[in-house]
């Protein structure tokens, strides 16, 4: 896997070379995932031009979409699929651009991340907007053999972790394999926590207990992902069976396209 160095946004990588179904890998240059693409350099532009991009999957809520867009590149083609419903769609703004005074509204008051986050991975399978925003993310994918997808939410962690782990679980990349992946996430994001901690630790609500609720949102949990796994598990038998009978996937296609 070719992570893809950006001066702002540092969790982007390349999911090819991970082994798939029957041994094979996934084919490089074909699918990336990361986060948002709205502070970007001159470097970056030019490094993300030579991935040569047909598609950006943006999987954030219409209103981030509209006031954090990203980079516009030419000859890209750009789909804002929300993951969350609704009532859900302010859940996750406290793990998009940190500010001081939102993490405790975002938590309800409370400082249990760890279990707000829990839930949130898990209604992101449950809903209607993250069932509607995976199926249509995999309809792209599924397009012709010609594409070439980068996709994201805003720092590439949580919806975007989600979609990865369903990718990569249909093209038959096994749940340690996928589950690695996912972890790789909290390279990018544990830097970017302990610089967010430095600017509110001398603010009278920082406590021990605030700094933890801080750990549980802005890093990437084992827990947080097999959360929505046994939901699938729970619901539909399987997560294979969410990805083929729920959002309506050609496995078989798809393995053509992107595994060699």
């Amino acid at each position: 896997m070719r992570k893809i160095e950006l001066d702002y946004q540092k969790n982007v990588r390349d999911i090819g070379g991970l082994t798939g179904f029957n041994g094979k890998k996934v084919k490089e240059g074909r699918i990336f995932r990361g986060g948002f693409l709205g502070h970007v350099s001159r470097k970056d532009i030019a490094k993300i031009k030579s991935l040569n991009l047909t598609d950006i999957v943006d999987f954030r809520s219409p209103a981030e979409f509209t006031d954090r867009p990203d980079h516009k590149f030419k000859g890209v083609t750009y789909h804002n699929f929300p993951v969350l419903d609704d009532s859900m769609d302010n859940d996750l703004k406290g793990s998009n651009e940190f500010d001081d005074s939102n993490l405790l509204w975002f938590l309800g008051g409370s400082t249990d991340g760890y279990g707000h986050m829990c839930r949130i991975y898990k209604e992101s399978l449950a809903t209607k907007a993250g069932t509607k925003a995976y199926k249509e993310f995999f309809k792209v994918l599924l397009k012709d053999d010609k594409r070439v997808v980068y996709f994201h939410c805003s720092q590439g962690k949580d919806r975007a972790g989600i979609a990865a782990y369903l990718l990569e679980i249909a093209l038959g990349v096994s749940h340690e394999d996928a589950l690695n992946d996912y972890l790789l996430t909290n390279e990018a994001m544990i830097p970017r926590l302990e610089n967010m901690k430095k600017q509110v630790k001398n603010r009278p609500f920082f406590n021990e207990e605030y700094s933890k609720a801080m750990d549980e949102v802005f890093a990437v949990e084992v827990d947080y992902l097999n959360s929505a796994v046994k939901e699938a598990n729970h619901k539909y038998g399987s997560i294979m069976n969410y990805i083929k009978d729920i959002l309506e996937v050609d496995v078989e296609k798809l393995r053509k396209i992107y595994l060699e």
